[in-house]
Parts: structure tokens; sequence; C-alpha cells
């Protein structure tokens, strides 16, 4: 078996996630890391106020009952 040893980090670079569309910053579901447009159905955490698509987080408050982000305890009627 072979090992790979790493001498030093490296930073590769920075990744941001707000895009823009004509001049205005879209937020970016941080579930899936894909933007938020306009009109798409979108749940916002009452704790951390971070916004994600409603079909992202569903299946996470249904197994786990918590915000994926901070971990606060929320309802099933995401």
């Amino acid at each position: 078996m072979r090992r790979i040893t790493i001498l030093e980090e490296e930073k590769a670079g920075e990744w941001d996630l707000m895009f823009e569309e004509e001049g205005k910053k879209l937020d970016v579901c941080p579930v899936c890391s894909a933007e938020i447009h306009e009109g798409v159905p979108v749940f916002e955490c009452p704790f951390c106020g971070n916004k994600m698509h409603a079909r992202c987080v569903q299946p996470w408050i249904n197994e786990r009952g918590t915000c994926p982000i901070c971990k606060r305890p929320l309802s099933q009627k995401a």
C-alpha cells in the first residue's frame, strides 16, 4: 500500500457563494450550492436567517427536525 505525505497545505483560491444577476446579488442555497431565483419556493430559517430551496431542506427537516446550518429545532412545515 502506498501512502501520500502532505508536506504543506496550499490554498487554491476563494469560493464566493454570491452570484449576480443583472446587477443584483442572488442568494445561494447552502444545501445544494445553486442560486436561488425569484419564484422558487424558499425556506428561511427563523433563527439564523439562511435561505435555502424548500425542496433541498424539506427532507433534512423531516429526518432531523433542525436547520442544517444553525442546528436549531424546526417545525416540519418548511
